[in-house]
C-alpha cells in the first residue's frame, strides 16, 4: 500500500489488473492450468477489494485508478458505474496527471464532459501552448524548465511524461475505448461535432482488437457512420450518441438504440444511418 504514503485503494487496484493480465497471457499460451490459478487469486483479492472500498471507490486514490487504468469494475452497471457517473469536466491543476485521471474514471463511466471538456482546458493551459509539455505541476525532482528560454519554476519536473502520457490517453479514449469485447466509439467527443458538416475521421488507429478506421458524417436530419479497418470485437461496436436518436440502421437493418444514446452494432458492420432531430446543417464555429 506504499503510494504517497498508504494508499492501499490505490496500488491495490494496480495488483489485481496485473494478476489478470498474467492470467490472459497464461491464455494466450495456452497455459489454462496457470490461467485458472491466476484468476483465481484475482477473485480473491478483487472480492478483499470490494469490501472494503466498495462503498468509497471515488475517495482518495480511488479516483485515480478504479475504472482507469486498472478496470477493476465493469464500466457499466457496477458500484464504479454510480460513483463515476456525475464526475465532471477536471481543471489542470495542482499534480497535472491527478485530475487526468479522475476525468478518465467520469468518461468510462459514461459523462462525455469528462472527457472533451477536460481535453480543452488543458489544451488550453498556458504550458501548452506551443509546448504541449506539461511539467509535474508540484516541487518535485530537478526539472529542466531553467535550461529553455522560460521563467516556469525550475524546481519541478518537466516535461513529465506521466502527465503528458494522461492526457494523450484521455484524448485517445474519447475518440475510441476497449470496454471487454467492445469498442466504444466516440463517449468523450464534443456534441456539437455530432451536427457539424465537416464531420469527423479516426484512420489508423491501433486497438485490442485490430486497426480502427471510421467516418462519420452528418447531412440534413441523418448522419453516416462508415466502419473501415481491421478492427473486429466480437462484442461489436457501441456508438456513444449524445443523445437517443429517432432510427438507427446498421447495414440496412433496425437497431434499437439504448435510452442513453448508446447503439451497439455487430461486428463486421461496413455503415451505420442514423437519424436524429437535432443535427443541424451547418459547421460550428472556431473547432478545436
Amino acid at each position: 500500500g506504499a503510494c504517497d504514503g498508504y494508499h492501499p485503494e490505490y496500488t491495490e487496484a494496480f495488483d489485481i489488473a496485473g494478476i489478470r493480465a498474467a492470467a490472459a497471457l497464461a491464455t494466450a499460451v495456452g497455459d489454462e492450468q496457470e490461467a485458472k490459478q491466476w484468476n483465481a487469486l484475482a477473485g480473491k483479492l478483487f472480492d478483499q477489494y470490494h469490501r472494503r472500498f466498495g462503498e468509497r471507490l471515488a475517495e482518495e486514490y480511488g479516483s485515480y485508478s478504479v475504472l482507469w487504468p486498472c478496470r477493476v469494475y465493469p464500466s457499466r452497471q457496477s458500484p464504479a458505474f454510480e460513483q463515476f457517473k456525475n464526475v465532471e469536466a477536471q481543471k489542470p491543476d495542482g499534480w497535472r496527471y491527478f485530475p487526468l485521471a479522475t476525468a478518465h474514471q467520469g468518461l468510462l463511466a459514461g459523462n462525455r464532459a469528462a472527457g472533451h471538456k477536460t481535453i480543452a482546458g488543458h489544451l488550453a493551459h498556458e504550458q501548452m501552448q506551443g509546448w504541449y509539455a506539461f511539467d509535474e505541476g508540484g516541487q518535485s525532482g530537478p526539472g529542466n524548465w531553467s535550461k529553455v528560454r522560460t521563467n516556469w519554476n525550475k524546481d519541478v519536473a518537466m516535461p513529465h511524461g506521466w502527465a503528458i502520457a494522461e492526457l494523450w490517453l484521455l484524448l485517445r479514449d474519447s475518440l475510441v475505448y476497449e470496454d471487454q469485447d467492445q469498442l466504444v466509439l466516440l463517449a468523450g467527443v464534443d456534441p456539437r461535432w455530432f451536427s457539424d458538416t465537416r464531420g469527423m475521421a479516426v484512420r489508423d488507429l491501433p486497438t485490442h482488437f485490430g486497426t480502427l478506421s471510421f467516418s462519420y458524417r452528418p447531412n440534413g436530419g441523418q448522419a453516416q457512420l462508415n466502419l473501415e479497418g481491421r478492427a473486429a470485437p466480437p462484442g461489436g461496436f457501441v456508438v456513444a450518441l449524445p443523445k437517443s436518436p429517432v432510427r438507427v440502421e446498421a447495414d440496412g437493418k433496425g437497431i434499437v438504440p439504448a435510452q442513453d444514446g448508446r447503439v451497439t452494432v455487430p461486428a463486421g458492420t461496413k455503415r451505420v444511418t442514423i437519424e436524429m432531430t437535432s443535427l443541424a446543417k451547418k459547421p460550428v464555429e472556431e473547432r478545436k
